[in-house]
């Protein structure tokens, strides 16, 4: 067939005379149930992540999830009761004798103890209380007001403001026929301990008063209370030699100071 016979060829309608270039195939638009299809799935992956979420800043009473076990799950020993694993039977472990706490190896004994340990006339070691304040203390009105505000929490309680042994509590226990028998501070016995006495009666207590070491945790708070007894007791029984003159003659009655 001529060239020419092409031109005289009738196309069928619709059909271009000349194609110019290749069309590329195109895909059919997906119908719309399966678009909508997947897009909920899509979102729908969404959904676990926000019940994560929800759950790291909600507090749950549950235990969390552990999908690798290691040691999280393993046998719980409680106190006060038996056990086969160790040779005593019980699961509560007794302390290792000479073992001490992180941070509380608190070696100097006469600050945080109020005692020593020498050797006695017999070669055994006996406790010897400390004479006066330990070097570390400073005993200073900033001393002297940090024991007065402990002494008022922890001791006032029984042994009054003053020092006397009467305070709310021991008259309490007197009404109601239980009396405490509190013994007045400024009782001649109770003056003549040591220092690291005092120290160590507020730190593990005497007879049935308790001790007071677990309210008042820091050694130089108990030894400010110490400082603040000492205090009390000067200023119902001032030495002569501390009171200047001055102040004896103004308190001579008036024929005696003429």
């Amino acid at each position: 067939m001529s060239h020419g016979d092409l031109h005289d060829e009738v196309l069928p309608p619709g059909v271009p005379e000349v194609t110019l270039a290749p069309l590329q195939p195109r895909l059919r638009r997906p119908p719309y149930p399966i678009v909508a299809v997947f897009i909920v799935l899509v979102i729908g992956t969404w959904v676990p992540l926000v019940f994560f979420a929800r759950a790291r800043v909600s507090p749950s009473g549950d235990p969390r999830v552990q999908f690798m076990q290691d040691m999280g799950t393993q046998p719980r020993l409680n106190e006060q009761r038996e056990s086969d694993i160790f040779a005593d039977g019980r699961e509560m472990r007794p302390k290792i004798v000479g073992t001490v706490a992180r941070g509380q190896a608190e070696l100097d004994d006469g600050y945080y103890r109020g005692y020593t340990m020498a050797a006695g006339a017999d070669g055994k070691s006996k406790a010897q209380f400390v004479q006066g304040f330990p070097q570390p203390v400073k005993v200073d009105q900033a001393l002297l007001e940090r024991g007065r505000g402990r002494f008022n929490i922890y001791c006032a309680p029984c042994h009054g403001v003053d020092g006397y042994g009467r305070g709310a509590v021991a008259i309490r226990a007197e009404e109601i026929g239980n009396p405490l028998n509190v013994m007045s501070l400024h009782d001649p016995a109770v003056r003549a301990r040591p220092e690291g006495h005092l120290y160590n009666t507020v730190n593990v207590g005497i007879r049935t008063m308790p001790g007071y070491g677990g309210q008042i945790r820091e050694a130089r708070d108990r030894w400010a209370v110490v400082a603040y007894v000492r205090a009390l007791q000067l200023s119902q029984d001032v030495p002569t030699k501390l009171v200047s003159p001055d102040v004896i003659k103004a308190g001579e009655p008036a024929e005696t100071a003429k």
